[in-house]
């Protein structure tokens, strides 16, 4: 199972003090995975990239998160991606907090820092 690039957080597990912040559920993660050269979409047009669901490996990782394309929101500084299951909002260019992933993204939860 693939890591999201960031090193584990443990100070955060001694004083969960992030429980406090805003929560967000996560409804899956993706991978943003480049297509050959001329690869199309249902619709004909030309494509470089999709997204597959993908699975991340259990933790507390401090993170970046920023708007992407439709419902995703990028994990600043790696190919991964996440969409949640209720509404987050405008994350911009930046927004960090504490990514705790489950044994499955839909027990994984993004906690907003404030």
């Amino acid at each position: 199972m693939p890591t999201i690039g960031y090193s584990q957080i443990y100070e955060y597990k001694e004083s969960p003090a992030y429980k406090d912040w805003d929560s967000y559920s996560v409804d899956g993660f993706y991978e943003k995975i480049d297509v050959k050269s001329g690869t199309k979409d249902e619709d004909g047009d030309d494509i470089s990239h999709v997204y597959v669901p993908t699975d991340l490996e259990q933790g507390l990782y401090l993170v970046e998160i920023a708007d992407e394309v439709g419902d995703l929101y990028h994990i600043k500084g790696t190919d991964y991606y996440i969409e949640f299951r209720g509404y987050y909002g405008y994350a911009g260019y930046g927004e960090e907090g504490v990514l705790e992933v489950g044994y499955s993204a839909y027990s994984s939860t993004f906690y907003k820092k404030e």
